[in-house]
């Protein structure tokens, strides 16, 4: 088995325990090339997989759950169906990040001593804001 690394050896190189490793062969997602009086073994297809899973993992692009539908699908449409609805998942995350970071930037430079409080900038944003989120709303007078 020179050309398999064991578990322990994956573990350490992709700074992961061994314990995520057999959870992810539990769930189907990165099982061994194979196993030897009890330990599992890696080649280089099982460490791609795993490298692929790791990425879309910590880039928070997909689930786990995802992630296995994804690479158990058998047709491309499937797969794709999962790509495209947390695409369009992520676009409307950086949608709201863009916002934030513009808040952020402008509260940094508004000349007024407490901007969250006293910007008529920033006031008017978030009234047009609440326009677009009470359109369809009929407030009753207090």
């Amino acid at each position: 088995m020179s050309e398999l690394l064991g578990i322990g050896q994956v573990a350490r190189r992709f700074g992961l325990r061994a314990s995520a490793l057999r959870y992810y062969d539990e769930i189907g997602l990165v099982p061994p090339a194979g196993q030897e009086r009890g330990k599992r073994w890696y080649g280089a297809a099982e460490l791609r997989r795993l490298t692929l899973v790791l990425t879309l993992q910590r880039t928070g692009m997909l689930s786990l759950e995802d992630i296995r539908r994804l690479l158990d699908s058998g047709q491309g449409e499937s797969a794709r169906t999962v790509l495209a609805g947390r695409a369009a998942e992520l676009a409307e995350r950086v949608r709201e990040l863009r916002q934030a970071q513009e808040y952020l930037e402008h509260l940094l430079t508004c000349p007024r001593e407490h901007p969250v409080r006293d910007c008529a900038h920033l006031a008017a944003r978030l009234d047009g804001q609440v326009r677009e989120l009470t359109a369809e709303v009929d407030f009753k007078s207090a």
